[in-house]
């Protein structure tokens, strides 16, 4: 039986089985290990174990519990990183290409311009570029840093 060009294509395109459960595990992975945890509760309190037995069952059900939560509480920092690298990302993108036509406006216009137009213009493409610099440095640590600085004195969103 000879390989269809088209089947070929397909088989490279579509995402392996294997990745495709892993971006279902990790979107689902607090709701995958409370289920879990919870399962494991039900069944032991089910199991009739004797006394002894029943009590390490019990110990490594806390355990488990504190595992899970504690995974849950991981998984979600490392969401929160991941969101705010892509918002990041994409901001410095947007900033950078407006900083790009500032500057390309500017030497364009140069020959044409009064001094306090060019000193307008320099103060625009200093602002713009602190903020670029600004975006490059962002991260939770310095969210989390000007929150306790400038949050009191910010409006908060209707949730």
């Amino acid at each position: 039986m000879a390989n269809q060009p088209g089947a070929e294509a397909a088989r490279r395109l579509s995402p392996p089985r294997r990745f495709t459960f892993r971006s279902w595990l990790a979107e689902h992975f607090e709701l995958f290990l409370t289920t879990a945890g919870v399962l494991v509760a039900i069944l032991l309190s089910l199991a009739q174990l004797e006394r002894g037995t029943q009590g390490v069952a019990l110990i490594f059900l806390v355990w488990l519990q504190g595992f899970i939560l504690w995974a849950v509480r991981r998984h979600s920092l490392f969401g929160r990183k991941a969101l705010l690298r892509k918002t990041k990302n994409m901001l410095l993108d947007r900033v950078n290409n407006q900083l790009t036509v500032m500057l390309s406006a500017a030497e364009i216009r140069q020959r044409e311009m009064t001094d306090e137009e060019r000193q307008d213009l320099t103060a625009a493409v200093t602002a713009a570029r602190t903020v670029s610099h600004e975006l490059e440095t962002l991260s939770l640590e310095s969210l989390r840093s000007w929150e306790q600085r400038y949050g009191h004195s910010v409006p908060r969103p209707p949730h």
